[in-house]
């Protein structure tokens, strides 16, 4: 069941990158949410795993042999390369536990350090959720960066960028900025961030949160420029007008090269999130039956859980 889980897991992990085609013609928001949901449950399935198979292993080194050959005979490890497996799966849970936490410790140290007090920059304008800084740079550059104790939070836009786009432009690429805030995208991005760092060993999971960050900026682009033609049309001549490869992953940047031109051409198109109805079980089906899997998975490994901890005195392995 342990390999059932940990199967289950990459597989939702790979899940947005693999289905990224069909998420193009689902409205970014729910496309965006069920990247999160699977990146969300395709790491916890992974991590728990990988704990449950380290379990033996600590069992062993803890001095508790006799509940250690009981739990490998319970999840059907063999009993000759038993240990080593639980040893692996405790080194790569260890792994995964500490570079998410520290990749998550970094998001929040970038994302505090990007707040810029009153003294840097010029305020534009300012509320109780956010507020705008100019800073002076000849880049074109416009970045959100999110509030925390207290604090607003920020759109970041610089000089260069005011000097790149005509008023119209620039409103529509601060309205974009806005809706990274007000949407509470930093969430995301969290969850992004964390998943990279700590899935090194499963090169599908980075594909699924680049089509996350994707699918972040075109909710963020529609939350914008709505349905109205001419502003659709002017954001689309903004993003070329100011696209760039510099990014920082823990900031949503309205000028990000990578999917520049779907998002240019979802812009240009309003219509092509409208997903034939047909075309829905291909993107659910999947999920859905990898759930099923997992739920499987849990409900066997909890059955042998409650006969090893509950009942040490009923159960026959002990």
């Amino acid at each position: 069941m342990i390999a059932v889980l940990f199967v289950t897991g990459l597989g939702l992990l790979a899940l947005p990158s693999l289905l990224r085609r069909f998420g193009r013609r689902v409205r970014p928001r729910w496309w965006a949410t069920l990247c999160a949901l699977a990146l969300l449950t395709g790491f916890l399935l992974v991590l728990g795993a990988g704990a449950v198979g380290s379990l033996p292993g600590i069992l062993w080194m803890v001095g508790l042999p006799r509940v250690a050959r009981a739990c490998v005979e319970m999840f059907g490890y063999s009993p000759t390369i038993g240990p080593y497996v639980s040893v692996v799966t405790m080194a790569l849970t260890l792994s995964m536990v500490v570079l998410g936490g520290r990749s998550l410790r970094r998001f929040r140290d970038v994302a505090s350090r990007s707040w810029l007090e009153s003294v840097v920059g010029q305020r534009l304008d300012h509320s109780n959720y956010f507020e705008v800084v100019v800073l002076d740079s000849p880049h074109a550059r416009a970045h959100s960066v999110p509030g925390r104790a207290g604090r607003p939070g920020q759109v970041h836009l610089t000089t260069g960028l005011i000097a790149a786009l005509s008023p119209d432009e620039l409103e529509l690429v601060r309205a974009h900025e806005e809706a990274h805030l007000s949407l509470g995208h930093h969430r995301f991005l969290a969850l992004a961030v964390m998943v990279e760092g700590s899935t090194w060993f499963w090169p599908p999971a980075k594909s699924s949160t680049s089509a996350l960050r994707l699918s972040l900026e075109r909710w963020a682009d529609e939350t914008a420029a709505g349905e109205n033609k001419d502003s659709r049309s002017r954001l689309a001549s903004a993003l070329f007008a100011v696209a760039t490869d510099a990014q920082r992953p823990a900031l949503a940047a309205f000028s990000a090269l990578d999917g520049l031109i779907e998002r240019v051409s979802a812009m240009r198109n309003p219509t092509q999130h409208k997903m034939p109805v047909l075309w829905w079980p291909l993107l659910v089906v999947p999920g859905v039956l990898l759930g099923a899997a997992s739920l499987y998975g849990v409900t066997r490994l909890g059955g042998s859980a409650y006969c090893l901890v509950s009942m040490p005195s009923h159960c026959h392995l002990l």
